[in-house]
């Protein structure tokens, strides 16, 4: 009886929580996901699941109340904030149709919002405790620098910090906040969490984004061929993410792209001795170098050391074409396209 009257004031007096999952569709990992939410610690949620449509696919026995919104083909941006608006919360929480959080996630985040209103919070986004060897590879070259920036940080349960922004599979804030500043921009499919910071941030400098390595989720990992078109994806959006980041890190973004032009000019100028090929192996071989001594701080293993390089080439060679596709204003006639293989089944 006690036990049961702690639960009833403790849900009255705190903050209920819309967690929010665009998908395509009502997946396989869609539902385990659902079915993963049922460990959270705080109970006082509800889940909305926006899809393109309902595919009569049964969901199992689930501890929360979840809402089912059918918005027909429109991008994650537009389902996100029909979520937001449709339904009464205290705070928004965005996740990811092939993701799921840690079962404190929740628990920690409405700590946070206990005390501030002007704060968006999330976490790291790690693997599946079971993965494939292949997609584990993925994983460790989003850890890498040179493919993620100073923001690899979010790929592991990096120090907690505040940041330039987080990723909208992993985010939290007042729904008060995110409706006043117009929700995420509809017009846009790719880089929608990173236009919404820094939107925020331009007309409220009170706005602070902090990253908590406790709010970490669990989120599936791409094979190599669905990340290398998302590559592809991430370089057609080369110029906002230059144009939405720090101004000094953004340099980041457009490296691989230098390093492609520079290798190919020295290729390709001719000199008598073939001095340019020697010095084109030299470059080649010192950047290789460099990339193993960056995964070597968190990698052991020879084998995974050498093939995770070979992902990270693949990698870089992907964006440097999707930056050669925003540059020539292609990116509208493969991105898109692109961009929905990449998330097939999600």
């Amino acid at each position: 009886m006690l036990k049961d009257l702690i639960k009833i004031f403790e849900r009255a007096t705190s903050k209920k929580v819309n967690i929010i999952i665009p998908s395509i569709q009502l997946s396989s990992e869609l539902i385990f996901c659902l079915t993963k939410l049922n460990n959270q610690t705080y109970r006082n949620f509800f889940v909305t699941i926006v899809l393109d449509f309902d595919n009569k696919i049964k969901t199992p026995k689930l501890k929360y109340k979840l809402n089912v919104l059918i918005s027909g083909k429109k991008n994650m941006s537009f389902k996100r904030n029909l979520a937001a608006k449709k339904f009464q919360s205290n705070i928004v929480a965005f996740l990811d149709s092939d993701a799921y959080p840690n079962k404190n996630w929740l628990k920690i985040a409405s700590d946070y919002f206990l005390k501030e209103k002007n704060k968006i919070i999330g976490g790291p986004s790690i693997p599946f405790p079971r993965q494939s060897y292949t997609e584990m590879l993925c994983h460790y070259a989003k850890r890498s620098f040179y493919v993620t920036g100073y923001l690899n940080f979010r790929k592991y349960k990096a120090k907690s910090r505040y940041c330039d922004w987080l990723e909208s599979c992993n985010m939290l804030m007042h729904r008060s906040l995110y409706l006043k500043h117009g929700g995420m921009n509809v017009k846009k499919y790719l880089g929608e969490d990173k236009e919404l910071i820094a939107r925020m941030k331009k007309k409220d400098n009170s706005i602070k984004v902090f990253f908590n390595s406790k709010l970490f989720i669990y989120h599936k990992e791409r094979n190599i061929k669905k990340f290398l078109l998302q590559r592809i994806v991430f370089g057609t959006d080369l110029f906002n993410i230059i144009k939405f980041g720090n101004e000094i890190k953004s340099f980041q973004p457009i490296l691989p792209l230098t390093v492609f032009l520079f290798f190919l000019m020295v290729t390709l100028y001719k000199t008598d001795s073939g001095s340019n090929f020697i010095f084109a192996i030299f470059f080649f071989l010192s950047i290789q170098l460099t990339i193993y001594a960056d995964i070597k701080k968190y990698l052991k293993e020879f084998k995974k050391i050498i093939l995770t390089i070979c992902v990270i080439n693949l990698a870089n060679i992907a964006y440097v074409f999707g930056s050669i596709l925003a540059i020539l204003n292609l990116k509208n006639l493969i991105s898109r396209k692109f961009y929905l293989k990449s998330r097939k089944n999600k």
